[in-house]
């Protein structure tokens, strides 16, 4: 991985870049090289501290990693913990955000047919209730192609409905208690 290395207040020695380089590799086990747009890292030395921040764009998260300490080393080893750890924690949200558990994939458990004379309701069937935040159930009602879509809505633990409106945008109804 390419990182953008600059300091002030003092000179960068080739041992303190390939330290640093040596110390990211561990990042970089937990990157893949098309997730980093950029990365930067800078060095600042104030009075007492050796200031180290690190600007990674990754995946359209910006990470922002800061850490201090009188020894330069000492800074440069926290600072690839704490953005391994952060990169990690980004990765994980992001891998959790696209992985639909079984249980909110709707299956139909049971079908009931009616066969008396004159009953207006023909069918029934049971469906689990997903439970899901609004984006996503609008982009899987896009991708069932059906008339509409009933999901509890987990921001706000209400009952919603999509439905396609006459002039073919999609409408909801919350259901309130």
């Amino acid at each position: 991985m390419n990182y953008i290395f600059s300091t002030k207040g003092f000179d960068s020695s080739p041992a303190i870049e390939e330290y640093l380089e040596k110390r990211f590799q561990k990042v970089d086990r937990v990157l893949k090289e098309n997730d980093i747009v950029s990365a930067e890292i800078r060095a600042e030395k104030d009075a007492i501290n050796y200031v180290l921040k690190a600007n990674i764009n990754f995946k359209g998260n910006i990470i922002v990693v800061q850490e201090k300490d009188p020894d330069l080393y000492t800074a440069i080893d926290r600072l690839s913990d704490a953005l391994e750890k952060r990169v990690k924690k980004i990765k994980s949200t992001v891998r959790e955000r696209h992985r639909m558990p079984v249980e909110r994939i709707p299956s139909i458990s049971d079908t009931y047919e009616f066969e008396e004379e004159g009953s207006e309701v023909y069918e029934a069937k049971r469906v689990p209730l997903s439970v899901m935040p609004l984006e996503e159930a609008i982009l899987q009602f896009k991708t069932m192609e059906r008339q509409f879509f009933v999901f509890r809505n987990s921001e706000t633990n209400e009952i919603n409905l999509l439905y396609i409106r006459k002039d073919g945008k999609i409408g909801l109804f919350e259901f309130v208690d």
